[in-house]
């Protein structure tokens, strides 16, 4: 086993709960500081070959682009976890990080973030919906 590749499992700090409006979304389970991992989602790499056709799936809303890998352009990354239903926030409270070394998908907290409150991110990309705030 490589030790760089192991992902520790630690202490839920979100769960998946209805967002009004929204359908499903994190919330924060306690409080969370700024900084603060929330969680390190493993990944399975998708080659660029595929990319195309998954945008014609319900996969499109879920995946993650994983540019600037050393090993190649234009891939896809599916998070193995609650992430890859963070809604999207002009104002997000978390971004995402690609840590290509460990192969996740790492939420990071940007502010403060209160028990309760949804975890939101910014897409980076031109939305195919309204956004909701």
């Amino acid at each position: 086993m490589v030790r760089d590749r192991i992902v520790p499992i630690g202490i839920q700090l979100a769960e998946v709960r209805t967002s009004e409006g929204r359908g499903r979304g994190v919330f924060a389970c306690e409080e969370i500081a700024p900084g603060t991992v929330i969680e390190a989602a493993p990944v399975i790499i998708l080659p660029a070959k595929d990319c195309p056709g998954l945008d014609r799936t319900v996969i499109y809303e879920y995946y993650f682009h994983w540019d600037g890998d050393p090993d190649g352009e234009g891939r896809g990354a599916l998070g193995l976890g609650v992430l890859s239903l963070c809604n999207h926030s002009s104002r997000p409270n978390a971004r995402v990080h690609r840590n290509y070394a460990r192969l996740t998908l790492d939420l990071v907290a940007t502010g403060s973030i209160r028990a309760g409150d949804e975890v939101t991110i910014d897409y980076g990309c031109t939305l195919w919906f309204e956004p909701r705030e």
